[in-house]
């Protein structure tokens, strides 16, 4: 019967605190979409992934039309022509990977101008989130997309808490006996 009691308390004890918190969502899928310097962004880069890409069909145009001459001129040219012709061609498939790590892969300008385009459109959604969060009374934001907190009122955060009881903790286990 006490720890019934005592549940009970707990339970209405749990229920007036969060009665007091005010918690909000948002879909940042839809945020995205529909945020008009982000579809601004997206053309950006879609012009300059297309410019890219023309590129790159240039080069391999250029290491086809190589390759295919090696094959059928290998008959009738010099083993010292065909030669330098195979060279060339392996030198254009190195240029061609060498352009793809530069500019297509993740570490390539494509992806370092996306980052660069983005992040003051994140710094400014990041701002009207925390704008709402603090006029509307918010304690927590939530984006519903991934489950992550994108706004959490300070007087919430236990991080300096949480770093002196891990200190306490290792003081603990440092001066136990068996260490």
């Amino acid at each position: 019967m006490k720890s019934t009691y005592s549940y009970l308390v707990l339970l209405i004890l749990l229920s007036f605190s969060l009665a007091e918190t005010k918690i909000g969502y948002i879909y940042s899928i839809e945020i995205m979409n529909n945020y008009e310097e982000v579809r601004q962004m997206n053309i950006e880069l879609e012009k300059e992934q297309k410019r890219l890409e023309s590129l790159y069909k240039k080069k391999m145009a250029s290491y086809d039309s190589l390759k295919q001459a090696i094959e059928t001129g290998s008959i009738i040219l010099s083993k010292d022509k065909v030669i330098k012709m195979e060279t060339d061609l392996r030198s254009k498939q190195r240029d061609i990977e060498q352009f793809q790590l530069d500019h297509l892969g993740p570490q390539g300008s494509l992806y370092k101008k996306q980052e660069e385009l983005l992040k003051p459109i994140l710094q400014v959604i990041d701002k009207a989130i925390k704008t709402v969060g603090e006029q509307k009374g918010y304690d927590y934001i939530f984006d519903a997309a991934n489950g992550a907190i994108v706004y959490a009122l300070d007087a919430n955060d236990l991080t300096a808490e949480i770093l002196e009881e891990l200190k306490k903790i290792n003081i603990e286990d440092n001066s136990s006996p068996s260490n």
